[in-house]
Parts: structure tokens; C-alpha cells; sequence
């Protein structure tokens, strides 16, 4: 039974007792001054009981998975908690994390599987179906919705992470780690005046005809990094767009977000209908660059996509700043081990 699907189904009563006993006791409310937590309020609002003691979780979307790593708390996965080419990076060097159970390609590890594994409480993303997260909870499992389409978001989610994991103090080093980061961009872009920034298109990941709008997180990504989002206007998300709507928003620099190689930038410059667009005509179309993971999805992380897009949209301002070693640095303290000896590698640096 797969819990995107089917998750009306019960599980066996056996699996059920194994999950309840696992599960523990808490309070629904929060705990007193200097006593343990045992309860939070995660991101969607929900009072969660938080299992005691609590030692074996998952994370069903990457999200929460960076996280975990980021706080120092992988030791209580239950399976690999990092998804697409994070994982395999990690497992190619880590044999502990490659032996964990990991979801197959489009698919989650389900109800049934979790119990089985002993898991007591899963992180999952705030779009995660509501019947799903029933589902979990029926089998006594505790469910935290994080949500990051905000960096405000992101660290918000990063403290409750830290709350629930008991490790407050890796929490906010992490946090200070991504602000230093947002700080070294801001002091070098914040005196442009909004005139002279560039218009950007933001594309991905189905096609460049589908752009971030004003509400997504890749917003606030070329905002910080000086830019301005030509569908910035524009709600919901990954909105798709027309070849005509891209030649009237005539962006200055078109990105090409973390598209899992569905297409590549010469399917822009040889598309005939993006032939009078400047970005094309000029050479300025720009492909997040991480080849192990994604700087453009919600995440802490995306500070290095923050980084990156400010360097490529002000080069002559941000010469001196070498990402690679900034994402070494950042990857050894939050991920365990170096972007480069994980085989991370920067199209442009």
C-alpha cells in the first residue's frame, strides 16, 4: 500500500500493536519551563505529541531530510532521508547510508514499511495530502509538516526541527551559517537600484515555459540575489507560460532551475520562438549549477543558489568569491562531507 495512493487500507493488527507500542506517550500541549518537550505546533498549525523517547524517524520529501543531516541528527533515520542525486552522491561514499531502506523512483516507503522499520515520527512537506498524513497517524506515527517557500519559512522550520530533535544549538549555527552567506550577497548587491537589476526568468523543472512565480520560493531567491522575476505577478506554482508571454516579458537572463534533465540550455538557444528574446540573443541563459542536488528547491541550502545566481548576474562584483570552496565548507559542516568529495562539481565557477 503505497500512502500516496491507497492509504484507506489498514495494516495488520500486528503491525499496528508494534507501532503503538513504539509510539510512546506525550502531552498535546506544550511542555513547562525546563521541562522536555512533548509536544509542538509544526508549520501547518497542527498540535503534535512528540513520542518519548524519541530516537527513529524518517523524512518523506528532501526538505526535512537536509535538515536532519544539516542539525547532525541522521544517526535517527530510519531510511536514507535524502532523495534523487543527494542520495546517490551520499551513498557513493557513506556504505552506512547506502545499506539504508530508500523509496523508489516516484514512490515512498509505505505505511506499512515505516512501521516495520520502527519509525515513530516522519517529517513530511506541507503539501503532503492531508489523508495521508491520517493514514500515519492512525498506526501511531507522528507527523511534523515543515514548510520553506520563504527563507523566513525555511528557518522557522529549521528551529522546530531543532525543537523536536532536541538540538537547539545545531539549529541556530546552521541558520547563522545560511545569514552569513545571505549577508556576503546583500552587501554587494543592496546598493543596485531596482531599475538597473536585470529581469529574470525563472524556468523549470517540467520546461522553460513553466516559471516560479511571486509566491515560490525561487522569488525570493532572485530577489536576494538582485534580480527581478518577470512573473513575479503571477500565482500559484511553476506556472506555465507561453512562448508568446515569454517574448513580451523579454527577460534580461533566463535560469534554467533543477530540471532532473529534462531538457538542457540548447533546447532554449535553438528554439526558434526564443530567437528575439535578449536573454538568448545575448548568451545569458543559466542552468542552477549543482550536479548532486538542488540549489533551487526549498532548503536551507538554496543560500548556495542564492550565492550562485548573485555571481552570475554580477560577475564583476563577485569575482573573488570562489563557490566551490564555499559550498566545501558549507557541505562539510551541514552534509558530513564536502561538495567536491561527494562529486559535486560547478558548470561555471
Amino acid at each position: 500500500m503505497k500512502i500516496w495512493h491507497h492509504y484507506r487500507m489498514y495494516v495488520a493488527g500486528a503491525l499496528i500493536l508494534c507501532a503503538v507500542a513504539l509510539w510512546g506517550t506525550g502531552l498535546d500541549s506544550p511542555a513547562g519551563a525546563g521541562e522536555p518537550v512533548t509536544a509542538v505546533r509544526d508549520q501547518l498549525g497542527r498540535w503534535v505529541t512528540l513520542p518519548q523517547p524519541l530516537e527513529r524517524i524518517a523524512t518523506l520529501h528532501h526538505f526535512g531530510g537536509r535538515i536532519v543531516f544539516a542539525l547532525g541528527q541522521e544517526d535517527k533515520l530510519v531510511q536514507q532521508g535524502l532523495y534523487g542525486r543527494d542520495a546517490a552522491a551520499m551513498a557513493a561514499v557513506d556504505p552506512v547510508f547506502a545499506a539504508l531502506p530508500s523509496p523508489t523512483e516516484g514512490n515512498d516507503l509505505s505505511v506499512e514499511e515505516l512501521v516495520v522499520l520502527g519509525a515513530q515520527l516522519v517529517f513530511v512537506y506541507a503539501s503532503f495530502e492531508r489523508s495521508a498524513i491520517d493514514a500515519l497517524e492512525r498506526v501511531g506515527i507522528s507527523v511534523i509538516a515543515l514548510k520553506g517557500e520563504t527563507m523566513q519559512e525555511s528557518f522557522e522550520a529549521v528551529r522546530l526541527v531543532g525543537e523536536v530533535l532536541d538540538c537547539q544549538e545545531q539549529a541556530e549555527s546552521y541558520i547563522e551559517d545560511c545569514r552569513d552567506l545571505l549577508d556576503l550577497v546583500q552587501a554587494r548587491v543592496a546598493d543596485i537600484p531596482p531599475e538597473r537589476r536585470p529581469r529574470v526568468l525563472f524556468s523549470g523543472p517540467k520546461s522553460v515555459y513553466t516559471a516560479a512565480t511571486g509566491e515560490m520560493l525561487q522569488n525570493e531567491i532572485l530577489e536576494l540575489a538582485g534580480g527581478r522575476n518577470v512573473a513575479e505577478h503571477l500565482k500559484g506554482f511553476w506556472c506555465d507560460v507561453s512562448p508568446e508571454q515569454v517574448a513580451l516579458w523579454n527577460p534580461d537572463v533566463i535560469f534554467l532551475g533543477s530540471s532532473w534533465n529534462r531538457y538542457q540550455k540548447g533546447e532554449v538557444f535553438d528554439n526558434s520562438q526564443f530567437g528575439m528574446v535578449k536573454a538568448v540573443r545575448e548568451g545569458e541563459v543559466h542552468a542552477f549549477p549543482s550536479n548532486i542536488g538542488w540549489w533551487d528547491f526549498p532548503a536551507p541550502h538554496c543560500v548556495l543558489g542564492v550565492v550562485w545566481s548573485a555571481k552570475t548576474l554580477y560577475p564583476e562584483r563577485f569575482r573573488d568569491v570562489k563557490l566551490t570552496a564555499i559550498a566545501d565548507g558549507f557541505y562539510t559542516r551541514h552534509l558530513g562531507h564536502s561538495f567536491s568529495a561527494l562529486g559535486g562539481r560547478l558548470e561555471q565557477e
